[in-house]
């Protein structure tokens, strides 16, 4: 059978059967017939005119039976107010659309695997838990009774961290017209030890610049290398957080600060001895994710970010007037471009895009005609774009390194990823040569806790499963639940550290985050994908928390006694509060302007769309404003324990973790590095404890490669 979600319903489409929950609801045949028109055109309004011709082909019926159909469907979905529909939007002269959350049904669990396993896909999320992690032994899943899970598509809430932090997505299977990998052989270059990015090499090809660092105690530094010589020296830069370089044609060095809120461009300008100069600050944006070279004297393009909530665009900047303009944007507000780069002869521009905040994309387009010449949907987030020729663009992702030919369309694989992920390239025209940065030896991310009494001090070092990704407290302090990384999945795992002993209580291909835990109920709240999830371990049951087809803020959080879940909502350009009751399964709208709230004392502590902290009444009604302000990115936390407000916040460079008291209104404030303190934290029930991760220091090899051989130009 062929089964979709529609908001709280599921439609059987083959049948035209449709259920609440387990429940078949009995309507007529008709009003479910108008229900399967509306849905195979749900991306359009369907005029009265048409669902006479379709709907009712070959009867005559008045237009006032048609919309008592509707009505019927209407009651039928419980979507009364037509001045807010969920289901079924009318437009006057337009008709009428589908509008509530829709995605494909897929029933995981018979009776031959009665196991809580929900399978769906995942976007990556390495560079939020500590980097590329090793295979995880084993784990053999839990087996529950039968139920059913539901697999939930729909957008991911969409902030500057979704295209920082997502630096990869799972891998699929290679599309028909990739060819066969070529074998490459190797040569390792020597280097510094430690960590290494942003690789690129000097126009005459005689020297690599990195960014570089011994450890992740030690701050990232710019370091140059010699071709010929072999000497490596450093080059000094006010950089914070440098994140990638970029040659001038004079041999200067563009450095890219990736400091959240505050990105900007340097230019480094070097002596005959590739010494540093001066340093000049030359453009600002929120958030830089790539420079590239333009065809003019002095002409720079960057993909950038202006603003926290903004969309990632290209950007023009000319050094001689300091002029930036705008080049290219999408329409669509969660349409990111994010890495572009043009060809050698000016042609051609490449643009990885994300589309919808869930689809990959890379685009060519003819420069002067602005036409596209080749539009393809890939599996995984592009980490480089380097074209060797007019012709032929290099692209690195998660899977495999790949050459695009423009002119036949097709994909060769220079490289399968493996053990040694390949985190970065580039290529030397002079002499054909390819350069990789590989991360040789990945590292697990260390947990800790912290003592809040009320001062922080020092824990203990909590041991985890292999593979782990994020952590928090079960119903005692030794006991845990984690997020897991398998490969291209990722798994809910209860562990106990006292006996090693673990279970695996759910199983998904799509980024899963667990944002709550009540020990009392023993249930789970998670954002899987797109769709928050209650996870009922007791009863070995899944719930999904209807909402509409829209952003959800990543900081959804359960009652004090777990019946209602508090989640917002992006509805039309504006946050919604809205409120899920687990024994009705229904959601409702509480307020308007507030994207997450926790409850305290007879009311609320509530965050608006910009992260300010309100007091609520138990009404919604503001009773004052906390005057201070919440990251609201996804991989930040906030909890209220007590009568205390504990938060996070970041800018890659530093974690601060906040305390307010409400009673005493006392403030303090700790800052940790980044690297040893992630912003992703948990606390237990008492608040007493704060569990959280830091990121090991990997080892990052450098090698070349000589294309000449492989090169048709």
């Amino acid at each position: 059978m062929s089964k979709v979600i529609l908001g709280e319903f599921i439609f059987d489409t083959s049948s035209n059967f449709l259920f609440s929950g387990e429940k078949e609801l009995e309507a007529e045949p008709q009003v479910l017939e108008l229900l399967a028109y509306l849905y195979l055109h749900r991306d359009r309004y369907i005029s009265l005119q048409e669902l006479h011709e379709h709907v009712w082909s070959g009867r005559v019926v008045s237009d006032t039976a048609v919309r008592g159909t509707i009505k019927k469907l209407r009651n039928l979905f419980d979507d009364t107010n037509v001045a807010d529909p969920k289901y079924i939007k009318s437009l006057s002269k337009r008709g009428y659309k589908l509008v509530c959350y829709i995605s494909e049904y897929t029933d995981f669990v018979t009776p031959d695997h009665p196991k809580l396993i929900a399978a769906t896909m995942i976007e990556g999320i390495a560079e939020v838990s500590g980097g590329y992690t090793a295979k995880p032994e084993q784990l053999e899943p839990v087996v529950f009774q039968p139920v059913k899970i539901l697999t939930i598509a729909c957008f991911v809430v969409l902030g500057v961290l979704t295209l920082l932090l997502l630096f990869f997505s799972p891998g699929g299977k290679p599309a028909s017209d990739i060819s066969e990998s070529w074998h490459l052989p190797s040569q390792v270059i020597t280097t510094i030890s430690g960590e290494k990015k942003g690789l690129t090499i000097s126009p005459d090809g005689q020297y690599l610049a990195f960014i570089g660092r011994l450890n992740q105690s030690e701050p990232w530094q710019i370091y140059l290398k010699n071709r010929k010589t072999k000497d490596i020296h450093l080059l000094s830069t006010s950089a914070q957080q440098p994140s990638m370089l970029e040659f001038n044609t004079d041999n200067s060095l563009f450095v890219v600060d990736e400091v959240v809120g505050n990105s900007s461009v340097y230019r480094l300008r070097l002596d005959e001895n590739k010494r540093v100069v001066s340093e000049q600050p030359l453009v600002n944006f929120f958030m830089i994710f790539r420079v590239s070279q333009g065809q003019q004297q002095g002409e720079w393009y960057i993909n950038a970010m202006d603003e926290e909530q903004g969309t990632a665009m290209l950007y023009r900047w000319q050094s001689q007037s300091n002029a930036l303009e705008r080049v290219q944007a999408r329409s669509s507000a969660l349409d990111h471009i994010y890495h572009s780069v043009h060809s050698p002869d000016g042609q051609w521009l490449a643009s990885a895009i994300l589309r919808g905040g869930q689809e990959y994309w890379l685009e060519i387009q003819e420069v002067t005609s602005l036409r596209t010449v080749y539009s393809k949907a890939i599996p995984a987030r592009v980490g480089r774009l380097e074209w060797l020729n007019g012709n032929s663009l290099m692209k690195l992702d998660e899977q495999h390194l790949s050459v695009v030919s423009l002119s036949s369309g097709s994909e060769q694989i220079l490289l399968e990823q493996g053990e040694n992920q390949i985190t970065d390239f580039s290529i030397a025209n002079s002499d054909n040569r390819l350069y990789l940065l590989s991360n040789s030896d990945a590292v697990d991310p260390v947990f800790r806790e912290l003592i809040v009494t009320p001062e922080l001090s020092e824990g203990r070092i909590v041991n985890a499963v292999s593979g782990t990704l994020m952590m928090s407290y079960a119903e005692h302090d030794h006991i845990y639940y984690a997020v897991v990384s398998d490969q291209n999945k990722r798994m809910l795992v209860k562990y106990d550290q006292s006996s090693g002993n673990k279970e695996i209580l759910f199983s998904t291909h799509k980024k899963l985050e667990l944002l709550d835990h009540h020990p009392e109920q023993g249930v789970l709240l998670l954002h899987v994908g797109e769709q928050l999830l209650v996870v009922n371990v007791s009863k070995s049951s899944v719930e999904i928390v209807s909402s509409s087809k829209s952003l959800l803020d990543s900081q959804a959080a359960f009652s004090s006694d777990a019946q209602r879940v508090y989640f917002g909502q992006l509805i039309a350009g504006d946050w919604e509060l809205h409120q899920f009751d687990r024994a009705s399964q229904r959601s409702q709208k509480l307020a308007l302007g507030y994207r997450s709230a926790r409850e305290y004392g007879n009311g609320f502590i509530a965050v608006t769309e910009n992260g300010a902290l309100h007091q609520l009444d138990s009404e919604l009604r503001q009773v004052r404003a906390l005057g201070y302000s919440i990251n609201t990115e996804f991989i930040s936390r906030w909890y209220v324990k007590n009568q205390t407000l504990i938060w996070s916040d970041f800018d890659f460079v530093s974690t601060w973790l906040n305390q307010l008291d409400f009673v005493s209104g006392e403030f303090r404030q700790t800052s940790f590095p980044y690297e040893k303190m992630r912003p992703r934290f948990a606390i237990n029930q008492n608040g007493s404890l704060v569990l959280y991760s830091s990121r090991g220091t990997r080892m990052t090899s450098l090698s070349g490669i000589d294309l000449s051989v492989y090169l048709i130009k």
